[in-house]
């Protein structure tokens, strides 16, 4: 390996995000509280489907309905998790989306996702 290809392997790259696919932050995997304020460890498994709430920070050029800076709603199993430079984000892709929550509602919306 020569000291130029070195040098080049140590730029940074872009990531872009290719078709129907949204870039997600993580979420935390902390613990959750029910209504009733009793405390539900992070490692408790359940059997139920449980979705997850992530915030986009890009999407890929034929997503239509989500913007970066939204929430979306998806499950857990639907999702390729990614390690880009020691930060995780979530590859999902539109279909597997279930809602949107975002700040602003298009003119004409119900505002309902489902």
């Amino acid at each position: 390996m020569t000291a130029e290809s070195r040098q080049d392997d140590d730029h940074k790259l872009a990531v872009r995000v290719t078709a129907d696919r949204i870039l997600c932050q993580a979420p935390e995997d902390g613990d959750r509280r029910t209504r009733s304020g009793i405390l539900i460890p992070a490692t408790a498994t359940s059997a139920d489907r449980r979705g997850l709430w992530a915030a986009v920070t890009e999407v890929g050029p034929l997503v239509r309905a989500v913007e970066p800076g939204d929430k979306v709603l998806f499950l857990p199993e639907s999702v390729i998790e990614v390690d880009v430079r020691g930060d995780t984000f979530l590859i999902v892709r539109e279909r597997d989306v279930h809602a949107v929550a975002s700040q602003e509602r298009p003119a004409g919306s119900t505002g309902l996702y489902l």
